[in-house]
């Protein structure tokens, strides 16, 4: 028997068929690599915004602290409100409450019912801060070393610091 001598021809490269899907995978990867990129610039441009209101409610705050807050608000009770639209179009809204004066109103307002020595009285100068600029909310309390004097508190000071000073003059 005598054995066939077959040549076999190879072809280098590849046909269409495989060519096609390559280009599919690289389109659908190059897609999804897109997607991604627009996701995270447009989750930057929201970090970025919340971060400027941060920045604001911060610097609102610290308006509060310094009193340099603006002579316009609205006055309920012992709560000052302070409003406004910054040039950006964003609206902010502080509300400072004298702690002190609002607890000596409600125990003279309970006073018939109750001993005051029994209730606890913030120390003077304590004020509650609530911040709120399009969602961000701070909320804080800060105590001043001289607050605001309505004419009661001037009258009682003045009162007690005369008798202060003539029991200090009787010691004498």
């Amino acid at each position: 028997m005598k054995l066939r001598n077959i040549e076999v021809e190879y072809k280098n490269g590849f046909t269409i068929l495989e060519v096609m899907v390559a280009m599919a995978i690289v389109g659908i990867s190059i897609g999804i690599f897109f997607g991604l990129i627009g996701n995270s610039s447009r989750l930057r441009g929201k970090i970025d915004d919340h971060t400027k209101l941060l920045l604001l409610a911060r610097t609102k705050t610290e308006e509060a602290f310094l009193g340099i807050l603006g002579k316009k608000y609205e006055k309920l009770n012992e709560e000052k409100t302070f409003e406004g639209v910054t040039k950006d179009g964003v609206q902010w809204k502080v509300s400072q409450v004298d702690k002190y004066k609002e607890a000596r109103k409600k125990i003279t307002m309970e006073a018939s019912n109750e001993d005051e020595s029994d209730v606890e009285l913030p120390p003077k100068g304590t004020t509650a801060l609530s911040i709120h600029v399009e969602g961000i909310n701070i909320d804080t309390v800060f105590f001043a070393e001289e607050s605001e004097a309505d004419e009661n508190d001037s009258e009682e000071s003045v009162e007690e610091d005369a008798a202060g000073k003539s029991a200090k003059e009787n010691d004498d």
